[in-house]
């Protein structure tokens, strides 16, 4: 369930056990592309705003719901462990929390939504913060802040697949009037999964003390950890075609991971903020995070056509391996106003700096390792554990970020503004590479970026005080891994973002409309370089080189908000028409168009309790390319079908503590592949009932 351009409200009478909601036009968090306190109305971007209420209502619990929910995002999965998601033809890659970069890769990611009051998600490319333009979308998720009164609340799930859950969430003043407050936050879950033998736990928890030390000045300092535990995991795919060349239609329960593979992850996150007003009109903020990740997987994919008699033909093979990452963040900026030309204007500007390092262990290789599965439509998880162990060597990648930032809204007329605003980035990264006496070896990899420009530029002009048009530009820059035949880095992925809309509150407010056009263009974009064999590079990799063309473009529709007193609507739809070089091979596989739809009704009179709600997640027909096939060298193209996910729930409130929800995911139990190229069936129905508690 998303709310796009609105917040909710949640009131509860005292001489009544009646919860009301009401939606009201939000201004978006300080951790805006702009960082200029604006609305979802002025910002010249598409924005989706999840709330906390909203994830309550509709049991959502994690990222990936998070993502399925809002407009333009198409979110799919390489295996258990390694979601995806794409908006405007584009991979998200850019996640952060309170607005500072976060980890988006190996070690930081399923994150538990139980630690956040909001997401949001700005659609198009974010360079003027974080240095690093992706062109698909930023999410932000705002972290949960201490009230100055004593608040709790508990919650416990159950669901499918032997689910169990648990919240416990704690504001506690530490001072009398509130000046000094903290708050806790705990989750836990356990659950099996509707793959073969997949089970897993997590814990996530947070801590927060936050102090007003003056009248102006407010402190916090936290701690938050996310640990997830599975075991039974999968890696890569299962085949779509059996080895007499039609479909093996394998149960979507199937999984080949025996039951030792393992891919656990932990993060945690040491943060301190700070934020000081000069006046009413000045304020400084300022961020310092410390983050350490790490990560350790056994992991097992199969490959190969089974036989519809006998049922062999799969064969598993293994790797291991193991990682530790930390980075270290500073942020801090100046907004505030200043008059020219009898108006007032708006501007901020800082300074951003960041430093990632990850250690990455070297194992004995498992490339001698493998079992035939003797019958792959009942496959038991019978298998070897494979031997390895380290082997002493080790690799240290780190990279540098260091940049200035700075923007402005300027009110040209009453209804006319222009939203300007710069970056300047250097950027630097290298690995170094250990033998297995832990002695340097080489350093790899290094390059440097110095002085690099990244342009913002908005426009956003008022028609009527309910309807605004707006256009906005800006440049993508995102350094890239890949190396070509030389062994050399290729150099960064250059490109722009264009973008311009209609943006209008319908019903005083309570509805927002929004459309929006979109062109994203990118040059030097990595493909692989199919004149090298793979794997010809010295460090294993294959070799890749830069294109020019790469290109989406297309158009997104949303309405969000209040039709009628109770009745809240969010829909979207979008177009995305992303043209590639026929070697770069995203590995998955997205529509051209899809539509998401969610709507809850807030029942009155003797129904006054009873909230009831429900969603649809369409999209058009998809096709893999080159799909592996026991027939063709080549591969073959699939298409998929069309296909409707439908979602639905319903909450009752016994009091104005009590009330309870229940919740069905993919209520008509749909049969679709989340991928095909990285082929792995989507979840089956999902059922999940909570009762929460409120002070």
């Amino acid at each position: 369930m998303v709310l796009t351009g609105q917040t909710l409200t949640t009131q509860v009478f005292a001489n009544e056990d009646i919860e009301v909601i009401e939606v009201k036009v939000a201004q978006l968090s300080s951790q805006n592309p702009t960082r200029i306190p604006l609305t979802v109305k002025e910002l010249p971007q598409s924005v989706s705003t999840i709330s906390r209420e909203m994830m309550d209502l509709s049991g959502i619990t994690d990222i990936n719901d998070v993502m399925l929910s809002v407009t333009g995002v198409n979110v799919t999965l390489y295996d258990s462990q390694r979601p995806l998601y794409f908006a405007r033809g584009f991979q998200i890659t850019d996640f952060q929390v309170d607005g500072i970069p976060t980890f988006s890769g190996s070690t930081n990611q399923e994150y538990d939504t139980s630690l956040y009051q909001q997401v949001e998600v700005v659609r198009g490319a974010n360079g003027l913060l974080s240095g690093v333009g992706s062109p698909s979308a930023t999410v932000n998720m705002i972290r949960k802040r201490p009230e100055r009164e004593f608040d709790a609340s508990l919650s416990a799930s159950i669901g499918s697949w032997d689910r169990r859950r648990g919240v416990a969430d704690v504001s506690v003043p530490l001072s009398k009037d509130g000046s000094v407050r903290s708050r806790f936050v705990v989750a836990y879950q356990d659950s099996d999964n509707y793959l073969d033998r997949y089970q897993e736990d997590k814990t996530a928890m947070m801590g927060i003390i936050e102090a007003d030390i003056t009248r102006n000045t407010t402190v916090s300092v936290g701690y938050q950890n996310q640990d997830n535990n599975p075991v039974g995991t999968t890696w890569g795919t299962i085949p779509i075609f059996a080895a007499d060349g039609t479909e093996a239609k394998l149960p979507v329960t199937t999984s080949y991971a025996p039951k030792w593979t393992k891919w656990q992850r932990e993060s945690s996150t040491l943060f301190a903020d700070l934020k000081h007003h000069f006046n009413d009109y000045w304020t400084l903020r300022g961020a310092l995070n410390r983050t350490e990740g790490d990560v350790d997987n056994l992991r097992v994919y199969a490959s190969g056509f089974p036989d519809r008699v006998t049922g062999e033909g799969v064969i598993l093979r293994a790797a291991a391996g193991s990682s530790e990452d930390t980075r270290d963040s500073l942020d801090l900026y100046l907004t505030g106003s200043y008059d020219i030309f009898g108006r007032e204007h708006d501007v901020m500007f800082g300074t951003n700096i960041s430093r990632v390092e990850s250690t990455s262990l070297s194992y004995t290789s498992l490339s001698n390792w493998s079992y035939p599965v003797t019958d792959a439509w009942n496959y038991d998880g019978e298998a070897p554990i494979p031997s390895y162990s380290p082997t002493g060597a080790y690799r240290i990648s780190q990279t540098d970020q260091f940049g200035f930032y700075a923007a402005t809204r300027f009110r040209v007329t009453d209804s006319l503004s222009l939203i300007g605003g710069a970056r300047i980035s250097n950027w630097e990264t290298g690995t170094d590479n250990y033998d297995t006496n832990a002695s340097y070896t080489a350093t790899t990899g290094d390059y440097k970026v110095t002085n690099e420009v990244t342009p913002y530029l908005g426009v956003v002009y008022e028609l009527t005080p309910a309807v605004s048009l707006y256009t906005s530009y800006t440049d993508i820059f995102t350094p890239q891994n890949y190396k070509d035949k030389n062994n050399n880095l290729l150099s960064p992925v250059l490109g722009s973002n264009l973008e311009a809309g209609i943006k209008s509150d319908l019903f005083d407010g309570q509805l927002l409309a929004t459309v929006a056009v979109f062109n994203t263009k990118q040059n030097n974009y990595a493909v692989r370089d199919l004149t090298q064999p793979d794997y010809s590079l010295p460090d294993g990799s294959s070799a890749y080189k830069g294109i020019d063309g790469t290109e989406s473009k297309g158009i997104e529709m949303s309405l969000s908000g209040h039709l009628s007193d109770g009745w809240v609507i969010n829909a979207g739809y979008t177009y995305v028409d992303t043209t590639r070089n026929e070697n770069d091979r995203i590995w998955t596989n997205l529509p051209e168009h899809s539509v998401q739809l969610s709507t809850h009704y807030q029942f009155t009179g003797s129904l006054n309790n009873l909230n009831i709600g429900g969603g649809v997640n369409w999209q058009s027909e998809t096709i893999g390319y080159g799909v592996s096939h026991p027939q063709e060298a080549e591969g073959v193209n699939y298409q998929q079908d069309a296909y409707m996910l439908i979602n639905l729930y319903a909450s009752w409130r016994f009091n104005k503590s009590w009330n309870s929800t229940l919740s069905i995911t993919n209520a008509t139990d749909e049969t679709y592949w989340a991928n095909i190229d990285y082929a792995n069936y989507g979840e089956p129905q999902n059922i999940s009932f909570t009762v929460k508690w409120q002070y």
